[in-house]
């Protein structure tokens, strides 16, 4: 089922595994997908390429998903942010949550709930 247009997604993913399986989960829903490991390249990538949507983790080295959430609205703040995360109930992620971050998913992430939420954070783009 070809999505939006091929809406492209901006997956930062430092887990190796995790990031070509929500990879595939996305391209396999009609998305294009570009995939990068850590914040900092998620940020060059934006600042260069379109993008519609972002999903980050929250857990990351370096540059974690709040920083990487905070910078892009900076960037492109048209573009909404989904954060992975296996703690939904933290205090900066309720605070982050309708400026900073657009929608919260929690792990292990379900693929139907993943493409539901992008389905949603494309139309809202």
């Amino acid at each position: 089922m070809e999505r939006e247009g091929g809406a492209r997604v901006l997956l930062i993913e430092d887990d190796d595994d995790n990031r070509e399986l929500m990879g595939e989960v996305l391209q396999d829903a009609g998305y294009e997908v570009v995939l990068v490991a850590s914040g900092a390249e998620g940020l060059r990538t934006l600042a260069e390429q379109s993008i519609d949507v972002i999903v980050t983790d929250l857990g990351m080295p370096g540059m974690g998903g709040l920083e990487v959430a905070q910078a892009a609205k900076e960037i492109a703040p048209s573009v909404p942010v989904v954060v992975i995360t296996g703690f939904a109930d933290r205090e900066d992620i309720k605070r982050a949550r309708g400026r900073e971050i657009d929608a919260v998913l929690v792990k292990p992430v379900d693929p139907d709930a993943l493409t539901s939420v992008v389905d949603q954070m494309v139309k809202r783009h």
